[in-house]
Order: structure tokens, then sequence, then C-alpha cells
């Protein structure tokens, strides 16, 4: 036997460090040459595999390891022997992972399938979690959070949801680290003995980190209104030793149950808590994989939340890494994890999710990301990928941290951030000067219900590199196979989202094969923009624009006139006299052919300024009409005296915040608001005409939200289908021949 070569017990020996195959509260196992099926579980089997894991619950996955001497080839003999051993252990167990090793080649099973790609031993957390996808009861983390949140809001009284969020993390650190949380305790006692272990546990932690007494301080202030009621204790404690049993066995992914669990706890928020976003555990998935995170590279967060990011980074690598117990892990989760967090209550959180999942150090640091302190802390930490899903609004510095962070990082580190769709084309100028001196790659527009009340998308820069006109790769993912559950959020329900994360890995790797995909000029867009549908107006669409003038040039109150005619309708009440003209109508057909209709730009029919603002205490009094942004009596908010700022009659005027694309014609000089454009024809009109173009304008304005305000430059750019004539320009005459059609249903013409 040549002197390198190694001994199959040698080999064994190996692998079962590797593996880290002991018995444990969960499982059975180790390795040998002695111990037959029989004696382990399997009546009258005398075979004997060279290792196995076990689990008590038969319903969690098993591992069989065979292994040969270093100079015996892994050929199909070798192969068909592994297998056998594995049909015995499906005897018992539903799933089973079968492992042939010599030393340097390795064979892997699942299922008895050989898996692809596999090159060297790993720890049996990776082998198990190849199973993981499947094997959470989501439902379960779900129903459990409710339980507690319910417990501590009602039952204890913790009113503040953080709090609620913060005492339950620390009892799940507590209990993780053998703190004896049994039902009986009072809640005294239950609370002594969580930051009892807090601080018995992570002593060398705080020492390395003075900043993880914060978690001490805030855990200390937490205050319950109800003490007394020791079913609602109990009940508590009970839910977190369900919760605990899952993210500390040797099977179940805790960072997808912790994930689950501040998701769910999120829905619970009320409006003054809502600067805080949590990022979906589906899209923390997808951003690790879109900028190649490997266990290699040091990870920052700069705005951390709760920890996901930094969370399912380091369970991702430390899996790659062949699992908990190797010494790379060690290094991983003490030397290249980093994250800031300026909430005090929110770093507090993160702390504990960190220490749930035993990260070492925890390198979290509660400091402002926009700081110079923050600058020169990220400097010293050789950050090597940014994850990130900063604050949305300006008031809270979204931009700001944003460039601070590309700023901070070394050159042509990748740095992806969740953004509103339009964050970078609402801040043009600051976003112009990022692009000096950064790179935005790419644009991956999330599906709308990813975060609610604003539509958002992955932005992924190259830090230091110049944009240089560089076109930015966009694309679209409209679905992620989510469904919503009455009560219970956004749900993975028919397990699609893996499926769909590989294929957008795939398009966005490659930039190819997805039709939504577009390759963006930087000089004209930073968002990816849906392209609109197009819009055929409805008789009913232009009735209401001439009935609502017909009112307001009779002087009769819209809201007052609507709630006659319904209760007209409804219930029989006499309807005013004056009320009578615009009720009764003929029957004529209205319809309106718009298939042949071509689209012009508002650019080319209009020139377009923006209104001014005039503030409450600066008016005067008179009869000058005030348009806001209103979408009644034609737009009209107030009369004022002021006329330093007028606009001539015979224009539009077109709401593009508030009640975005409410449009109004105008017959008399006026003052227009900063929230209102306005729209100077460069064509003859008449009020026949510009109701055919308000009520095409309404249409489009439903296009917009609060979020994406139809401006000036917006709409400038937006385009309008309209009816033309044989030579393709814009057909007037037949816009005002179908308005005065309209306009003749009420005896009032």
């Amino acid at each position: 036997m040549a002197a390198n070569t190694l001994t199959e017990d040698k080999v064994r020996d190996m692998a079962r460090d590797i593996l880290g195959f002991e018995d444990s509260d969960y499982a059975i196992s180790g390795t040998g040459q002695l111990t037959t099926f029989n004696k382990l579980g399997f009546k009258g089997v005398a075979d004997k595999p060279d290792g196995w894991y076990l689990p008590k619950e038969t319903s969690f996955p098993a591992i069989i390891l065979e292994v040969k001497a270093s100079n015996v080839r892994l050929r199909q003999p070798q192969v068909e022997e592994l297998q056998k051993n594995c049909l015995i252990a499906n005897g018992k167990y539903k799933y089973v992972i079968g492992i042939l090793w010599n030393g340097e080649d390795i064979v892997v099973l699942k299922d008895g399938v050989r898996l692809d790609g596999e090159t060297r031993l790993k720890n049996k957390e990776y082998y198990l979690g190849l199973f993981a996808e499947n094997r959470i009861d989501t439902q379960k983390i779900f129903t459990l959070t409710k339980r507690i949140n319910d417990v501590l809001h009602f039952k204890l009284g913790i009113n503040n949801l953080y709090h609620r969020m913060i005492f339950t993390a620390c009892a799940l650190v507590a209990k993780r680290e053998g703190a004896p949380l049994m039902r009986g305790m009072t809640y005294n006692t239950c609370r002594t003995a969580i930051r009892e272990k807090l601080l018995s546990s992570n002593a060398e932690a705080i020492k390395k980190n003075a900043k993880l007494n914060i978690l001490l301080e805030v855990f200390s202030e937490i205050t319950m209104n109800q003490t007394a009621d020791q079913e609602a204790v109990d009940r508590f404690i009970e839910s977190v030793a369900e919760i605990s049993d899952n993210i500390n066995s040797d099977f179940w992914n805790g960072e997808d149950v912790m994930a689950i669990f501040f998701h769910e706890f999120t829905r619970y928020k009320g409006k003054s808590e809502q600067g805080q976003v949590f990022t979906p555990d589906n899209i923390t998935s997808l951003m690790y994989r879109l900028i190649d995170v490997g266990m290699d590279d040091v990870v920052f967060d700069g705005t951390c939340g709760s920890g996901a990011f930094l969370v399912k980074a380091m369970c991702n690598m430390v899996k790659e890494a062949g699992g908990n117990r190797t010494e790379k892990a060690r290094h991983i989760k003490q030397r290249q994890l980093y994250g800031i967090e300026l909430h005090r209550e929110i770093f507090a959180l993160a702390c504990a999710n960190m220490l749930i999942h035993k990260d070492g150090k925890t390198n979290i640091e509660n400091m402002d990301c926009m700081s110079v302190e923050a600058t020169r802390w990220i400097q010293e930490k050789g950050i090597t990928r940014v994850l990130m899903n900063p604050p949305f609004e300006n008031k809270y510095g979204c931009m700001k941290i944003v460039q601070n962070v590309l700023d901070s990082v070394d050159k042509d580190v990748p740095c992806a951030f969740i953004m509103p769709d339009n964050k970078l084309e609402k801040n043009i100028g600051m976003a112009r000067r990022l692009l000096l001196r950064h790179r935005l790659e790419k644009i991956i527009k999330l599906p709308e219900d990813t975060f609610t009340g604003v539509t958002t998308s992955i932005f992924i820069f190259r830090a230091k590199v110049p944009q240089d006109n560089a076109h930015i790769f966009a694309c679209d993912i409209h679905d992620d196979g989510l469904e919503t559950i009455k009560n219970q959020g956004r749900q993975d329900v028919r397990g699609r989202w893996k499926q769909i994360e590989d294929y957008w890995v795939d398009v966005i790797h490659r930039q190819s094969g997805d039709t939504s995909i577009r390759w963006l000029d930087p000089k004209e867009a930073l968002s990816y923009q849906i392209e609109p549908a197009d819009i055929t107006p409805l008789p009913s669409d232009f009735r209401r624009s001439v009935l609502n003038y017909i009112l307001f040039e009779n002087h009769i109150d819209e809201s007052a006139f609507g709630e006659a005619v319904l209760s007209h309708v409804l219930y029989g009440t006499p309807l005013p006299g004056h009320y009578a003209p615009f009720v009764k109508q003929s029957e004529q057909d209205y319809a309106i052919d718009a298939s042949s209709w071509q689209p012009f730009s508002y650019q080319q029919l209009f020139s377009i300024v923006k209104g001014k603002r005039l503030t409450k205490a600066d008016m005067t009094d008179g009869d000058i009409n005030y348009i806001g942004a209103t979408a009644f009596n034609n737009g009209i908010r107030e009369k004022i005296g002021n006329n330093e700022h007028l606009h001539k009659a015979g224009t539009i005027t077109v709401c593009y915040n508030g009640s975005i694309g409410e449009a109004f014609y105008q017959t008399a000089p006026f003052w227009a608001t900063d929230d209102v454009n306005v729209l100077y024809p460069r064509f003859p009109i008449n009020k026949y005409i510009a109701l055919f173009f308000t009520t095409l304008i309404r249409i489009e304005g439903k296009r917009f939200g609060y979020n994406d305000k139809w401006t000036k430059e917006k709409m400038e750019k937006t385009r309008v289908r309209l009816p033309v004539t044989a030579d393709g320009k814009p057909d007037f005459a037949q816009m005002e021949a179908y308005m005065r059609k309209r306009f003749a249903q009420f005896v009032t013409e």
C-alpha cells in the first residue's frame, strides 16, 4: 500500500469529524464497523453501515454513510452497496441521504438520485438542508406568532410592538442557551431567568461589543401592565419552546423560522411604527444570489433592521462552508457579517436575532449610517458585498444612506438596495451625481404586493465605477407565486417561489431569456416602467366630463346632486325640479370606436407649466379662481385677490399630486397651486375639445398613485391616443362633434 494511501478506518474517522456524527437530543448518530441496522432499530437487519444519522422524529431525513480506502475507486458496485443500505433506511425514513466517500472522491444520493456538483464532504447540516425547502411548517409559525402577540399585547399588556418582539426574541436566546423556562413559572421568575441567561451566556460577546448592553437595557425597560395572569405566562412559555425547538433542531433552518416570525409580527404594526420595513424572506434569498455572495465574502447591511439579510447571509455562507461545526463557520460568524441600525429598539432586536443563530461576536453597531463615524467603521471592515433595504422616505435619508454606503466601500463592490421604483427619478439631481462615481448595473422590479403601499425594485450598483452612459439591465418579476391568506399576509402556500427564484437568478445572470427585459439609457430612465396598455374610453367617461362641467356652469353642487339622484333611484324620493334636466336623457347610442386612434405625446399637443404655491396666510380676498388639488367644483378651491401668477383662460388644469389626474377646462384667468399642471394648447380649443381631453386625462391619471406623481416632466413624455385625420393629424373636428352630441343629451344645451 502506498505511503499516502488512507485506510478505510482513517477515512471513516475523518468522515465522522467532518460530518459531525455524534448523538444529540434529536438523533442517534455515529460511525463504526460493528454496529448493525438491527441495533439501530431496524429489526432483523444484519447489514452494517459505516456511518449513520437517524433522527428520533422519522419525518426528518436520515443520512447513511459508506466509506472506502483512498485507493478504492468509487464505481457502480460501491454505489449499489450504498443504495442497498439507503433502501433499508427508507423502511423507516421517507427522506434519506446516502454518502459514499474515499477521502477524496464522493458520491451523494438524495432519495436514491445521484446529485451533480458534489466535490467534497461537508457537515451533516448541509445534507439535511437539501430537504429543508419543503420542511418548514409555515402555518405553525404563523399560528405561534399570533398566539405570542395576542398573549403579550392583550393578556400581559405590552403595548409597544417592538417591545413584544424583543421580549420574545430575548426569551428565544435564553431558551437556546438552556434557560429553564417552564410552565408554572411566574412572570417575574420567567423574566429573571431570561435576563440572567442573557448575561451569563453572552458575557464574552458583550466584552467584544459593549453595545450589546443596549439589548439588555431595552429588555429591562419593557414593562407589562398585567403580570398575574398565570395562564397567559404559561401560553407564552409554551409557544417560545415550540419555536425554539424548530430553530435549534439539527434539521430546521432557523433563519427561515425567524424570518417568518418577524415578518408575521410586523403585520401588527400601528401607523406610528411604519418607518421600519422588514424584508420578506423570499426577497433576502433572491438578493443574496443576485450579487453572488459566497462563503468568503464580507457582507454589510447599513440599515439592518431585525437582521434579515445578515442572518440569511450567515446561514447560506455557513451551509456552503460545510455547517456550523466547521472552523470556517466560526470565522464567518465572527468576522464576515457587519450591520448598522440607528433605531435603538430595532438594534436590540437585530442583536437578539443574531444571538439566536449563535453568530459569535454580533458585529452590529447602533449608529447613523449617514455619519462620519459610520463611514470610518465601514471602511475598516473590508466589505465585499452589500445587501440593504434602506427606509424608503426621504425624511429618513434614503438616498443619503445609499450614497454614503457606496462612497465608503471599495471599488467594484456589488451593492444591492431595495428602493421605491421611482426613488432615483424623484431625486434626479442627487441620482445624476451618484452616477458620476458609481454604476447602476441592474434594476429588478419586484411584484407590486411585495411591500404594502409602494412598488419597489432592487437596484444593483457597482461601487466607484462611473456610469459613463453604460446602459442598465432591467426586468420585471411580475409574479412571485405568493398568495394572500386571510389574516396571515402573503405566503408561498403552493411552494412556487423556489422555482421562480431559480428562473429569475438565471435570467438576470445571463441578462437574457425573458420578454420583460429592457436596456435603459441612464440619461432617459432610472426605473423600470411598465408599458401601459391602450386605454379605450367608454361613453360613460365622456358623459361624466360633460355632466360635471354643466353642473359647474349652472352652479350646482356635484356632491349634493349625486346624493339627491341616489336617494331618488333607491328610495323614490322626489327629485328637486331644477335637477330633472340633468337626469332625463335620451337613449341614443353614444358608442365610440377608438381602434384607429393614434398616439401623441402631451408635449406635442400642449405647453405644460407647473403651478405656483400660495399659502393660506398669503391669500387675499377677491374673485379670482384658485385651482387646487381637488376633484370637485372644476378644481376651484378658493376665491382670491392675488394676481401675480395668473394663467390664461382657455387652458386645462391637471392635478399631478393628491387627486391625481383630475382635469378641468378653465374659462377664466386663475391661479394654480404647485400640485397642478397647466396645459396650454398648441391648437385652437373650445369647451368641447377641452372636455374630450379632460376625459382622456382622467383615465390616464389612474395609472399614477401618491408615490408616483404625474409630474410635468412625466406628463410631457406621456402619450395619449386620439382620433386622426387622413393625413395622421389629430382630428379635432371629430372630437368636437362627438362632445357636442354628448352635450345635446341635456336639455340645458
